[in-house]
């Protein structure tokens, strides 16, 4: 319960730390702390579950970019759903291949095109069931695929699927939120998602408001769950050992996302080779131009890497560059180099501290 102070001159020698009171109100502490104690008493696992995503920062559709990772799993909530005294969670979901976690929440809130969101297809299978709407069997129709087109495409209403699908983008926007946490390995993030799942669906007590959408769905699997899932309902349940690692990688993370991906590694391993090449730890006094240099040498390699953005803190270039003392400059420096669409993603009251962190967007650099 130290303050931030004491926090910022420690963290950067650990490798794991997890602030359960960061951003909280003095006022607000005793009553975390009780919260995480009666989580970790719990036996009941849709309770735990609960208990443990809704502790997590929330995020709706206008923060998409903000999720500072690739790979991982989403759970949403619905406006209007509970589950003792707590949001109800009401979809989990994940992403095959690799670093298209952001891409598949798009496709869900801003891209409006239901074949490429099985959550968009759903919301839309609701609101036409709600209606006895006949035209459910034509949204039924992946016209993504070419042979569905070419037999299929005449029936397509484009002024009716226009109106639907606005209507949807709205609801998703309006009534869900979200939470995340990193899960590097696909194979991981796939089972982690059946195993919540199907923990959900086959405990007695959860189950969905007598008000929920999901209950218009012509989909038995959905109405009857109230996750606006279909698969992974008759999946394996999380095991202890399965549900303590979903903690432990919502808390820390994984090793990747800690280490920015990998590119924090790399620049140290770059540093450590031009060292053991015969260039000294510390030629001498720094100069701020260095450090400018020093900076933009690690935008310009993360761009050719293809990355469309990179992390930098300032304990790390401090490190790197054999610097003592110099962290007010390092951090000025680093404020200065910022361009529209970068972003602060961790600074302190000073803003002079080892733990600053930047988002550089290199997209337009």
């Amino acid at each position: 319960m130290a303050g931030e102070v004491y926090q910022e001159n420690l963290l950067p020698h650990l490798v794991h730390f997890w602030l359960p009171l960061k951003g909280k109100r003095q006022g607000e502490w005793i009553p975390e702390l009780e919260r995480l104690i009666r989580l970790e008493s719990e036996s009941d696992n849709a309770i735990v579950l609960h208990m443990l995503f809704n502790g997590l920062p929330r995020l709706d559709w206008t923060m998409i970019n903000r999720i500072p990772y690739q790979n991982g799993i989403y759970i949403m909530f619905e406006k209007g759903e509970s589950y003792h005294g707590m949001d109800r969670i009401v979809r989990i979901g994940t992403h095959r291949g690799q670093d298209r976690l952001l891409k598949r929440l798009r496709d869900h809130f801003v891209k409006e095109d239901a074949d490429g969101s099985i959550f968009r297809k759903n919301i839309g299978r609701a609101f036409l069931k709600m209606t006895s709407d006949p035209y459910l069997q034509v949204w039924e129709i992946d016209m993504h695929n070419s042979e569905n087109e070419r037999n299929y495409g005449h029936l397509i209403n484009e002024e009716l699927e226009t109106e639907l699908e606005a209507k949807i983008g709205r609801y998703l926007r309006d009534n869900i939120t979200f939470v995340c946490f990193p899960v590097d390995e696909e194979a991981e993030r796939l089972r982690l998602e059946e195993g919540i799942i199907a923990s959900l669906n086959r405990h007695p007590s959860f189950g969905p408001s007598s008000n929920w959408l999901g209950l218009n769905s012509p989909m038995s699997e959905i109405a009857n769950s109230g996750l606006w899932n279909r698969q992974g309902l008759q999946g394996q349940p999380l095991s202890d050992e399965e549900l303590e690692r979903i903690k432990w990688l919502a808390r820390f993370g994984n090793d990747s996302f800690r280490n920015n991906t990998g590119r924090r590694a790399r620049v140290q391993r770059t540093v450590r080779q031009s060292r053991t090449a015969g260039e000294p730890s510390d030629s001498g006094r720094k100069t701020a131009d260095d450090v400018r240099q020093y900076i933009e040498k690690l935008l310009q390699e993360a761009k050719l890497r293809g990355e469309d953005y990179i992390d930098l803190v300032s304990g790390d270039i401090h490190n790197q560059m054999g610097m003592k003392n110099r962290m007010s400059q390092i951090c000025r420096i680093m404020y200065e180099k910022m361009m529209p669409g970068d972003e602060v993603l961790h600074t302190t009251p000073s803003g002079k501290s080892s733990t600053i962190k930047i988002r550089y967007d290199l997209r337009n650099r």
